[in-house]
């Protein structure tokens, strides 16, 4: 499917349910990405999810993006989310919103900032919501 054919696709309306559910996604996320429950945050995921950092190769797939998790030298303390907005159908939706992370390194336990914006891609699997595609863009840090 073609980027445009996806942006096409997630202008349509969504049920009250659906939103809900991604709202929920999305929040437990956060929480499970604070508490470094990186187990939980994949059973979000659908098995072929992609991860788009900023300035670094995409990862694809359920092992590449759990790799990268368990080898994560940053504690995050805290994120904020901002402007959320979720747009779709039944089969997709689009979620954009703004964050504020507050984290530090195991090298330097002096807590910083990073500002941006990410959008994630979600599908339908079976009765449920899951995480597709994780794209986020770092304003300041």
């Amino acid at each position: 499917m073609s980027g445009s054919a996806i942006y096409v696709r997630c202008m349509s309306e969504l049920t009250t349910d659906a939103l809900r559910e991604i709202e929920q996604i999305h929040s437990s996320w956060i929480e499970f990405e604070v508490a470094g429950e990186g187990h939980s945050l994949m059973a979000l995921c659908a098995d072929d999810i992609e991860l788009w950092p900023p300035d670094a190769q995409p990862l694809r797939g359920r092992a590449a993006v759990s790799a990268l998790i368990a080898h994560g030298t940053i504690r995050i303390h805290s994120i904020e989310i901002t402007n959320r907005r979720i747009q779709g159908s039944n089969e997709i939706a689009c979620l954009t919103a703004s964050y504020k992370t507050t984290f530090s390194s195991a090298e330097d336990s002096t807590p910083r900032q990073a500002l941006g914006s990410h959008l994630w891609i979600l599908r339908k699997r079976a009765s449920t919501w899951v995480v597709a595609l994780v794209s986020w863009s770092l304003w300041a840090q």
